[in-house]
């Protein structure tokens, strides 16, 4: 019998250079299916988006009592330069008290998966930090947002030694659930092997959330 070694050959070098699904991607697969697996009174989509990339992020709320509530986050970031970010976080949130009227704080930890295309490193981290969004008393429907995580080298892993992201904005309510933002954000890790600080993602994004 006749056997085609040539087409044979191409359909195998064909399945060996198949791209497998980014590592950051699978990581947030699978948060995903465990946040969408649990039962959540409100959930919310998060979108940001510039020139050269882009981030979805998805919240649902897993706890709430007299001293606030917690929300859980999966998020992932990637952009033209290859660079990828899949993070995963608890935050616990609660208004910050009568003398600051309007001010919501956040706190809690989040997971990163980073990876910087360009000197092909990947680092894991645990951060610590927090969110706050803050309603203007004379500006309708106007907030301040900011976020800042800072991951030390003690829990932080792979290729990475620290790690940060910080971000600040202003937002706006379209609707009761339906926010519209515009924020500067920078993610940034400290890498070994002589590489050094590089960035992973930074420059102002415009986003939308949906609440349902």
């Amino acid at each position: 019998m006749y056997v085609n070694k040539q087409a044979v050959c191409h359909q195998h070098n064909s399945f060996k250079h198949k791209k497998e699904p980014p590592v950051s991607a699978r990581i947030l697969a699978t948060f995903l299916l465990i946040l969408l697996s649990t039962t959540a009174s409100a959930q919310r989509i998060d979108i940001n988006l510039k020139q050269d990339s882009a981030r979805f992020s998805y919240v649902t709320l897993v706890g709430g009592s007299t001293f606030g509530r917690t929300e859980m986050t999966a998020g992932i970031l990637y952009n033209e330069d290859g660079n990828q970010v899949a993070n995963v976080d608890l935050q616990v949130i609660d208004v910050a008290g009568s003398k600051t009227p309007g001010l919501e704080l956040g706190v809690g930890p989040r997971f990163y998966y980073l990876k910087h295309d360009n000197t092909n490193s990947s680092g894991a981290a645990v951060a610590l930090g927090g969110q706050l969004r803050y309603k203007l008393p004379n500006v309708q429907r106007t907030s301040l947002i900011g976020n800042l995580f800072y991951a030390p080298s003690i829990t932080t892993t792979l290729d990475a030694e620290n790690m940060y992201e910080f971000g600040l904005g202003v937002s706006y309510e379209l609707l009761p659930t339906a926010n519209v933002y515009l924020k500067y954000r920078r993610i940034r890790a400290n890498f070994t092997k002589g590489i050094g600080v590089e960035n992973i993602d930074s420059g102002t994004v415009v986003g939308m959330t949906f609440t349902f």
